[in-house]
């Protein structure tokens, strides 16, 4: 294995001055991802002509290139989201963008895209374009009842789910772990339920302005969530089976919620998932999409038709809940007193349960203490108990909090929206990096030429309770070598897109000599990182072999420091048993002294080592340092320095007289 940033050793007590605080101010800064924030004026409506996700994908990843983010994709022609004015022709014609609309359009412009295309843009003229109003929402003293108990545990995560892996993943999310927080890509299927009475006898028939009014409030109410916090960049993607609702023999209307397993499992028979728990036929399924849209999240919304039904209720008074972390959810189109109209504010709280947000009604019975989330923040702002807070919030349901944008500080947390340390990146996202690079296994070498290789880890954030994930990335990995310019390493795979990356880079022909290698690396949250003196590469000189000496020039020159302290590194001939037995120092030709070891004493083949010479006067002078091995061979090439050094410039004091008022 090679040395990890958290390793230290011999190295570790010659490091280069200021690498760290190089990289991270400048070298790396161009490679940051940019997260647009948009004004109203942003708002893009653009129109893709992919054949499928992969040139979709190119489209986004071109979009954000020129400052803009996409937060719904409508696969594969319709993106909505921000692109800065004035950017569109830097991006038309290109992977597969057609069109960008700031206005309203007409859906038969996109006929051909079919009908997912035509609702996504009569989405966009009616909730971002303004040609209409929306639908007008209930006030919040008009719902007839809360919702009640509408958050469930997922019945299936056991110790056999962990036990096969599911939620013991290294870093990236496991088959269990498809909505551990609410940042990033979500994909969301939309699954539309149509009875066709084989069993029940059909009571309800979507039509087709219904199908777009469901379509339309789930939307909002994820550009609800996205609209919160801006620094959770998220997008969502969208799978249609509302256009073409899915066949079940039951009326689901008609029965209990608990006769879910009965149409949920046939309607994801439908979709080719069965021969299992109509639980892991759902989760089957959030794992394809994710895998198909290549998101970081999935679940399932189920819609059951309720147009015909008197109190918009299951037969035993549910409505609308969820599973806490996944994988679904279930709403009426009625729901309940809230009305088709107010389906969002009641998506939006649903979606809260996905991403695990506890209720705060009072009737949930959720008390203060009780924990929940990847950070497993308490729940302090219930109105069950005597809390910390109390805030209005999404999570307490009704309608209210849905119109004026209201999430508590608590429910923030449990979805992971929390930045401990004011950095500007949510804390589930705020990762560090772990960075190696193999050791020169020919090293002396008498090539010119080096290839090195190594690989780089994005670290989870650590969660109190839950298994670690992290949905980063690696985006960048660079190398330099004596402190010189920043060099793009390349990915062994051909592109840094995962947690784990190896990376090889070749160096340009050098000249006999030591050269220090630095490597680092930056992730998709903009964290970067960089492994001080990964690898030390020796080129051997024909005369004196790997004999060499590296001195660091002195910063900053010309200096007042009238006795300046030099550091650098001498090497010897591991290959031939030989070690670095002494390094001496020179000034402006004098005599030889002895410098010190880095570590306390010359041993090794490879040794830090310093000298302070003694007070030097004004002017330019001559450092030069040597080493000399365990054989007694002396290295005939000295490296050297030179430095100016210039007196403290002279204080003056001007003293005016004192005048004396007659």
């Amino acid at each position: 294995m090679g040395r990890s940033k958290r390793q230290s050793g011999k190295n570790h007590a010659i490091h280069l001055i200021l690498t760290v605080v190089v990289f991270l101010a400048g070298n790396l800064a161009s490679l940051r991802p940019v997260s647009a924030q948009s004004s109203p004026t942003d708002q893009a409506l653009i129109i893709v002509d992919a054949a499928d996700e992969t040139v979709m994908q190119q489209a986004i990843e071109r979009i954000e290139a020129e400052g803009g983010h996409i937060v719904h994709v409508f696969p594969t022609h319709v993106l909505i989201g921000s692109l800065p004015q004035g950017r569109e022709t830097a991006i038309l014609g290109q992977a597969g963008i057609l069109s960008i609309h700031r206005r309203p359009l007409d859906p038969s412009t996109v006929v051909t895209y079919g009908q997912t295309a035509r609702q996504a843009v009569a989405i966009w003229n009616t909730a971002f374009a303004g040609q209409q109003p929306l639908p007008a929402s209930l006030p919040a003293q008009e719902i007839a009842e809360e919702l009640v108990n509408d958050a469930f545990y997922p019945p299936d995560l056991n110790a056999e789910a962990t036990a096969q892996g599911g939620l013991s993943a290294a870093s990236a999310p496991g088959y269990y772990q498809t909505s551990e927080f609410l940042i990033g890509r979500v994909a969301v299927g939309i699954i539309l339920t149509e009875s066709d009475g084989s069993v029940d006898p059909s009571t309800e028939d979507w039509t087709s302005q219904e199908r777009q009014e469901v379509f339309s409030e789930i939307v909002a109410a994820l550009n609800w969530w996205a609209a919160r916090e801006p620094r959770a960049n998220l997008t969502f993607y969208y799978d249609d089976h509302f256009t073409l609702p899915l066949r079940t023999g039951y009326e689901p209307i008609n029965r209990p919620h608990t006769d879910q397993g009965l149409w949920i499992s046939q309607v994801m028979g439908e979709l080719g998932y069965g021969a299992a728990s109509y639980f892991t036929r759902v989760r089957d399924y959030n794992n394809a999409l994710r895998s198909r849209y290549r998101t970081d999240w999935a679940f399932t919304i189920f819609v059951v038709d309720s147009s015909n039904d008197r109190d918009n209720k299951f037969s035993d008074g549910c409505f609308a809940y969820a599973y806490l972390g996944g994988p679904f959810m279930v709403m009426t189109y009625g729901n309940n007193g809230y009305g088709p109209g107010n389906m969002d504010a009641v998506t939006a709280h649903e979606v809260g349960h996905i991403f695990h947000a506890l209720d705060q009604y009072y009737s949930a019975r959720q008390c203060c203490t009780y924990r929940s989330g990847y950070l497993n923040v308490e729940n302090q702002n219930s109105q069950y108990g005597d809390c910390l807070s109390n805030e209005t919030s999404i999570m307490r349901g009704q309608v209210w909090p849905y119109t004026s944008g209201a999430i508590d500080p608590y429910a923030r947390g449990q979805v992971g929206w929390w930045d401990s340390d004011g950095d500007n990146i949510l804390d589930p996202v705020d990762t560090t990096l772990n960075i190696a690079l193999e050791p020169q296994t020919g090293n002396p070498t008498s090539a010119s030429v080096v290839t090195c290789c190594g690989w780089v880890e994005d670290l989870p954030y650590p969660s109190p309770t839950r298994p670690p994930v992290t949905i980063n990335t690696i985006v960048a990995v660079q190398y330099r070598l004596n402190g010189g310019r920043w060099l793009a390493a390349t990915p062994d795979d051909g592109a840094f897109d995962s947690a784990r990356e190896s990376y090889t880079f070749t160096t340009e022909p050098l000249s006999p000599g030591i050269y220090i290698v630095d490597v680092g690396a930056i992730n998709s949250a903009s964290n970067s990182q960089i492994l001080s003196e990964g690898d030390i590469l020796i080129i051997r000189d024909p005369i004196d072999g790997a004999l060499h000496t590296m001195l660091y020039p002195y910063s900053p020159d010309p200096t007042t420091n009238q006795t300046p302290t030099y550091r650098g590194v001498a090497t010897s001939d591991r290959a031939e048993g030989t070690t670095v037995a002494r390094v001496e120092y020179r000034v402006d030709g004098g005599q030889w002294q002895e410098a010190i070891a880095s570590d306390g004493a010359f041993d090794e083949a490879i040794e830090g080592f310093t000298f302070t010479p003694q007070a030097l006067t004004p002017g330019p002078h001559l450092f030069e340092a040597r080493t000399i091995d365990s054989h007694g061979r002396e290295e005939s090439s000295y490296s050297s320095d030179t430095l100016s050094i210039v007196e403290e410039p002279a204080i003056c004091v001007i003293a005016l007289p004192i005048i004396m008022a007659p």
